[in-house]
């Protein structure tokens, strides 16, 4: 029977460590830069097998590990002139350290996180953020950290045991120290602060940036071990138990691989469950064509975390990421995605048409990744909605959303709907808004010629009444007293009589049975053009 790869890693966390009493997901950035979408699919599988362990009936909870005390090593493309300038004072130390460039949090690191963590509730994302400098400092990874520094030469043979056996020629020395200090002078924590000797709980450096010569306290978090060490020591002390890993931690001899050898042969635990994901690329589109590019944080490349919610619904990009599926979750990557922003209005489609399809069937596959796409509750029935690219072509028009909703309520697209499904109506209006300046969407007229053809299947009537009030808009008249005065003289009386010579402006014009209010349509240059047109082919 199928199964969705959450489950079956709920099911792997389960069968590998059995009867916990509370069961822990990570997820893991580095900030950098902007937290983009290639790094929110970490987060949201890692909230989703959460979700699922929870369906299960334990107890889990869910962290978001932020690698703050990395070293910093260029500033962003978008940053600042100012800061860029000071930028190589910054050089090497802690992005926790590091003033905010655009001064609105409290220093680098938090301008970055603080968006995409404060975008998690409306995306139903239950992880906490911990920095490192807080976990660095916690007595159980303190304790496992000084019996790796007090064992340095066994971590070594673990650790280029694995490598060797997957081809690296690159191997750690024997008097490698798993630790990098912190300078107490110039505050770098990169390659250039040596460690010397360990002694207890301090290690002593050498600093070539600067010339300094002191001691780190380990245990005062006055440093970090390097990757390969921090990532299995945070397994142990934050007892993990799923991760999901890029598809690059697949290859042997990988971060991934070392720590699972170092976790199980010299911390004496497991390592948790993974699913690996396949990169999120960002399309560029050019004239002679697409191109693709990674994600990038220190580049900008990407929609931000917190960017998307002004574009589209939050269980969009949750359906998008959560979709993927694969065969087996050890051996596969879920696949990769070419994001394109001016995709948005189908990608909200394709969830819009899998809602209908997932709240009317019985398969759970479709159940399940439903409800851990929706960011609220599940509603009782398929909610109503207009379509996206229908409120793209309306927020093209309206003069605001007031007016929108107006314009919409006139095509009959609101009659039936409750009012928390206007309201949703509503809000969907404002991201389609939104995405339109951004996009620059444009009304694309109908090639004249080609529009005939659907003037020959009108009702006579409504042929005689369009051409009637065509010509006497193309003169000067007021469209809305042309539309009623050619409609009366063709014996098409009352509302839903002239609404039938409306919808052949619009079929004719723009190839819909729907648009903006006829005063904005013909107003335009281009418009009235394409109808004097029309109409030379019409009476030739």
């Amino acid at each position: 029977m199928p199964r969705h790869f959450a489950e079956r890693a709920a099911e792997e966390v389960a069968k590998r460590f059995p009867g916990e009493k509370l069961y822990i997901v990570e997820a893991g950035v580095t900030p950098s830069g902007k937290i983009h979408l290639g790094n929110f699919i970490d987060m949201v599988v890692a909230d989703a097998v959460l979700k699922v362990l929870r369906k299960k009936g334990v107890d889990v909870k869910g962290y978001l590990a932020v690698d703050s005390m990395d070293p910093f090593r260029q500033p962003p493309s978008f940053a600042p002139e100012s800061f860029k300038r000071e930028a190589e004072a910054y050089a090497g130390q802690p992005f926790e350290a590091i003033p905010d460039p655009w001064g609105c949090h409290s220093n680098y690191a938090e301008h970055f996180v603080k968006p995409a963590e404060e975008s998690f509730p409306h995306y139903n994302v239950e992880l906490e953020v911990l920095w490192a400098s807080s976990l660095h400092k916690r007595e159980e990874y303190v304790k496992s950290l000084l019996s790796i520094l007090s064992r340095s030469r066994e971590v070594v043979n673990i650790l280029n045991r694995v490598k060797r056996a997957a081809g690296h020629s690159k191997l750690y020395p024997d008097w490698w120290i798993p630790y990098r200090p912190r300078c107490a002078e110039c505050g770098r924590i990169d390659e250039n602060v040596r460690p010397e000797a360990v002694s207890g709980s301090r290690v002593r450096y050498t600093c070539s940036a600067c010339g300094h010569k002191g001691e780190a306290d380990v245990a005062k978090g006055e440093g970090k071990p390097p990757w390969r060490i921090d990532w299995p020591l945070r397994w142990l002390a934050l007892n993990i138990h799923f991760e999901p890993l890029g598809k690059d931690h697949m290859a042997s001899g990988s971060g991934y691989d070392t720590g699972c050898a170092l976790i199980r042969e010299f911390l004496n635990r497991e390592p948790p469950v993974p699913v690996f994901y396949d990169f999120i690329y960002w399309v560029e589109h050019h004239v002679d064509g697409k191109r693709l590019q990674k994600f990038s944080k220190r580049k900008g490349t990407g929609l931000g975390v917190d960017e998307w919610l002004k574009y589209a619904p939050a269980e969009v990009l949750r359906f998008q990421l959560l979709k993927r599926e694969v065969d087996d979750i050890f051996r596969e990557a879920l696949s990769h995605w070419e994001f394109d922003f001016l995709q948005i209005p189908n990608y909200v489609e394709e969830f819009d048409k899998f809602e209908s399809t997932a709240l009317t069937s019985n398969d759970e596959v479709l159940k399940l990744v439903y409800e851990l796409s929706i960011a609220s509750p599940i509603p009782s029935k398929v909610p109503k909605k207009v379509s996206y690219p229908q409120l793209v072509r309306v927020a093209a028009w309206m003069e605001n959303v007031e007016d929108g909703l107006q314009m919409l309520r006139r095509q009959g697209k609101l009659e039936g709907m409750e009012d928390w499904e206007v309201e949703g109506v509503k809000r969907r209006l404002i991201l389609a808004k939104n995405w339109l300046e951004v996009a620059g969407y444009k009304v694309v007229l109908r090639n004249p010629t080609e529009a005939v053809e659907d003037f020959k299947k009108l009702e006579p009537q409504v042929q005689r009444a369009f051409l009637e009030a065509a010509k006497l808009i193309v003169g000067g008249v007021d469209p809305v007293e042309a539309v009623k005065k050619s409609s009366e003289s063709q014996g098409l009386s009352g509302k839903e009589a002239r609404l039938q010579v409306y919808r052949a402006f619009y079929l004719l014009l723009l190839g819909e049975e729907s648009g903006p209010p006829l005063r904005r349509l013909v107003v335009r240059d281009e418009t009235r053009q394409c109808l004097i047109k029309l109409l030379k082919i019409l009476f030739s």
